[in-house]
């Protein structure tokens, strides 16, 4: 659709337009929404959701029993009303009338049929095991008991029961993620199917038009039962170059580039905040590298501790990447004045694990096997993975040869465990630590990767499912020093968002756990957008 430019061109392209007299704003006979994006969705299926960019489409197109709305506020979605139960463990739910979009009804069967999906064994779900608070799910998923034992049950077409396993103070919220939203009779019959076919219940649907591999189009659900707050005609989603995105949105062409779905270059960070163009905000996520404890030498805890302790993070964050991240020490991100785990460039003490590994093994350093990152094809994680290279290197004389690789077969080089090192990063879908901690839990879990497991963790997790308040974060807490003793995974820094918007394009919350709201988007200035 647009022509893509070399960074360099784009850059002196860019500046100018900025540098510049703004130009005529582009007309349409529509109130439309431009974002830009990286990647091609990996799925418009809440049940396969993966990536962190693909719960922006979900959260437009689909709908829960509740929504998590501005500042993390939870409300009422498709259930009209809840009641817990003294028990603090059963909840009903009442839902409302509402349609999908295309007329039929949305009932408690829908949802009760579609967890039924996600509960079966043979279904692949990356994160049915959010399911695991609800009573018997987790057995449901194993095969060890029927859904029908499940604590989930229709009573008639309004009314949806769940019990759960303990009370979890964070269940309302758990609800409002793309994993609980359900999706309509023909998704459910199609079962693996990760197109978009069929109905949706939220705020948008999707208008399968032009070309689906470069531009997706959401336009208002008609049947939606709040109808009435979507506000603009149609969001247009393109897939660009990242520095084509800063062309295109300089010469107003496009409302929203960077962050969450795609990337603002590093080379134009600082242009971009001399000009107070950019804008930052605080994620509640962290960057990390998956280890596969399944491969030697990645099987031995000193060696992947030396590993760790070796990276300097914070040239990492100051020098390369330059977007108000922070430096990791820990793995969940900290809250002010909580201590780190490890410290940053201990360069004494990871040559001497290094050294105590090597002799474990009986390796030598020429020994050792070939040592390969792997990450998804990004500018940025390139970056990362050269500052890595570079740091291994002159620490310990590896020699770590780097593999780039699509984002699809990325994921599925992690599902199927056919990696050493992966970068990669874990937004949370709640505001709770057991969000970022209940990844690792089980080697099984189809988001862990690592093929660690240690049943000291387990039990922590489980004990802390028990706990209240002062105990319930002691014990998370011990969890994460255990894991970070472990080191299946080595943090990296806490992220940021770095995103342009247009001045003119209000009600847009950017949540902290990664994804754009949409519901509520409306252009202040809509001559500027419609000209019939």
């Amino acid at each position: 659709m647009f022509t893509q430019l070399k960074t360099s061109v784009c850059f002196v392209l860019f500046f100018s337009f900025f540098g510049c007299s703004p130009e005529k704003p582009i007309t349409e006979t529509k109130a439309t929404v431009k974002i830009s994006t990286e990647t091609e969705p990996h799925t418009f299926d809440p049940r396969h959701v993966r990536g962190l960019s693909e719960r922006t489409y979900m959260n437009s197109l689909y709908e829960g029993l509740t929504r998590s709305e501005a500042e993390g506020k939870i409300v009422p979605g498709m259930a009209e009303t809840y009641a817990i139960l003294p028990d603090k463990k059963t909840y009903v739910f009442k839902i409302r009338k509402s349609e999908w979009s295309d007329g039929q009804p949305v009932t408690a069967y829908d949802f009760y049929e579609t967890w039924k999906t996600m509960l079966d064994p043979e279904f692949p779900s990356p994160n049915a095991y959010q399911f695991n608070v609800i009573k018997g799910a987790k057995e449901a998923k194993q095969g060890t008991i029927s859904y029908a034992e499940v604590g989930i049950k229709a009573l008639d077409e309004r009314t949806l029961v769940i019990e759960l396993e303990k009370p979890t103070p964070y269940f309302l919220e758990l609800i409002s993620t793309p994993f609980f939203y359900p999706v309509c009779l023909a998704a459910r019959e199609k079962k693996d199917s990760h197109v978009a076919e069929w109905a949706s219940n939220g705020p948008f649907k999707l208008e399968k038009k032009g070309n689906f591999t470069t531009e997706w189009t959401m336009v208002p659900n008609p049947y939606y039962w709040d109808r009435d707050a979507v506000k603009v005609d149609e969001v247009k989603i393109l897939k660009l170059d990242n520095s084509t995105a800063l062309q295109l949105f300089a010469q107003k062409e496009l409302d929203w580039a960077g962050s969450p779905l795609s990337t603002i270059p590093i080379d134009a960070l600082a242009y971009l905040k001399q000009q107070g163009n950019l804008n930052v905000q605080t994620a509640n996520g962290v960057y990390f590298l998956r280890l596969n404890t399944d491969s030697p030498p990645f099987n031995n805890t000193k060696f992947r501790r030396a590993l760790a302790y070796a990276l300097n993070r914070s040239d990492l964050v100051e020098h390369v990447l330059q977007g108000e991240e922070i430096a990791a020490q820990r793995y969940t991100p900290a809250k002010a004045n909580v201590r780190p785990l490890y410290q940053d460039n201990d360069l004494k003490q990871a040559k001497q694990l290094f050294k105590e590994a090597l002799q474990e093994q009986n390796l030598t350093n020429k020994e050792l096997p070939k040592i390969t990152v792997c990450y998804a094809n990004n500018p940025r994680a390139h970056k990362i993975a050269q500052v890595l290279q570079q740091q291994w290197k002159e620490a310990f004389g590896l020699q770590v040869e780097l593999q780039s690789c699509e984002a699809k077969v990325y994921f599925d080089h992690l599902k199927n465990q056919n990696y050493q090192i992966g970068i990669g990063n874990w937004f949370a879908d709640i505001h709770d630590p057991i969000s970022f901690l209940e990844v690792f839990k089980h080697k099984d879990n189809g988001t862990n990767n690592t093929q660690w497991e240690h049943a000291d963790y387990i039990q922590l997790i489980n004990q802390s499912s028990e706990a209240k308040d002062k105990q319930r974060e002691l014990l998370l807490e011990n969890a994460e020093e255990l894991l970070m003793a472990e080191m299946p995974i080595i943090p990296l820094f806490y992220a940021s968002y770095k995103y342009l918007q247009n001045t003119d394009l209000k009600g847009i919350y950017f949540s902290e756990l990664g994804y754009l709201d949409l519901k509520y988007v409306y252009f202040e200035n809509t001559t500027a957008k419609i000209n019939d």
